[in-house]
């Protein structure tokens, strides 16, 4: 099979949400280019190879990608596939906990882009930007992004990426307590999806969706949604936003009152975050670790999972995670508090 037929083939394996398979490919296309001293070919491998390990929850290899990216658009003179290097790598870093520094890479990116007037690139990094300051736990910030974001797709009729806005906006708005915002944004994003379909977007909206109900008290309509993102992730080969998923179905149980089965999905997710060295995953894990343990009555063992949370959020400074050990500790919520 020709390289470009193996590339066209990975491609639509990547497309409809077949990342594990892609990757595959697209390793074989990286190998071939290399043995053909393909330089262009090896370059766009080596972005693609970053952002499917990245998608896959291996943000090690995906940096070691991004960074050889980065080295060999440089000796090329690629100002473009350089800025594509940074936005990936970024988002990497992000994931992994080091939302400072990405914020600094894609703030280097879109520079490139601006002085290449692609328009695209413009776009597709303040959406980016929206996520690092989402992560970082700065509410306002990433609104900001993502609404700017949100008018730039609308700009050039990308759909796809407008659904991805749309997401970025229904997940910071829950945050901020507009919880029928969020609701809005995430039905918008899924109907979007779904038309194109894009399995991991559905899965994705699935899940915010859930998370609206949840915290609007429609348990059951919130649990139909997570096991509808649950299984969706599960068929794409997914652990990294479905570990999310498996908390947001801890929290719901917990609030349900069932302890066990809580118990459960937080060790499921506790597993993918070890596995992807998602330090903001594991936080949200010990925080309803002791919300278990108090409600079982255990008042200082739970003292010890909030202060080990509140000691990890202050040290990646995460401003939200923050806030909710701290308002355990100081009994400012009420447990079971329903994080958003």
């Amino acid at each position: 099979m020709k390289i470009e037929q193996v590339i066209q083939k990975a491609e639509r394996l990547r497309l409809d949400g077949y990342f594990k398979e892609s990757l595959r490919l697209w390793t074989r296309v990286y190998k071939r280019a290399i043995k053909n001293n393909l330089i262009e070919i090896t370059l766009d491998s080596l972005i693609v190879l970053g952002d499917l390990s990245r998608i896959i929850g291996n943000f090690k290899n995906a940096e070691l990608y991004y960074n050889e990216a980065i080295e060999l658009s440089d000796i090329l003179q690629n100002q473009l596939a350089k800025a594509d290097a940074l936005t990936g790598l970024c988002l990497a870093k992000k994931a992994t906990g080091s939302w400072r520094d990405a914020l600094q890479l894609i703030r280097h990116a879109r520079r490139i882009y601006k002085n290449n007037k692609d328009k695209k690139g413009i776009a597709f990094s303040y959406w980016a930007e929206g996520t690092i300051w989402r992560f970082g736990g700065r509410i306002k910030k990433s609104l900001e992004y993502f609404y700017i974001a949100q008018t730039e797709f609308k700009k050039l009729k990308d759909k796809k990426a407008l659904a991805y806005a749309y997401c970025g906006i229904g997940g910071s708005s829950r945050v901020y307590g507009s919880y029928e915002d969020s609701m809005k944004y995430y039905k918008m994003a899924n109907q979007i999806f779904n038309e194109l379909g894009d399995r991991f977007g559905i899965a994705y909206s699935f899940c915010g969706i859930g998370n609206a109900f949840r915290m609007l008290n429609d348990f059951n309509k919130a649990e139909k949604n997570f096991k509808e993102a649950l299984n969706l992730y599960a068929k794409i080969g997914d652990i990294v936003s479905s570990s999310y998923t498996l908390w947001s179905m801890a929290m719901l149980n917990i609030l349900k009152k069932q302890y066990t089965i809580a118990l459960h999905y937080i060790e499921k997710a506790e597993k993918n975050f070890k596995k992807c060295e998602d330090s903001r995953g594991l936080i949200y894990c010990k925080l309803l670790r002791g919300i278990i343990i108090y409600l079982k009555r255990k008042k200082k063992i739970a003292i010890k999972y909030f202060s080990e949370a509140l000691k990890k959020a202050m040290e990646y400074d995460f401003a939200l995670e923050k806030k909710y050990a701290q308002g355990f500790l100081n009994g400012k919520y009420s447990i079971p508090y329903n994080i958003p």
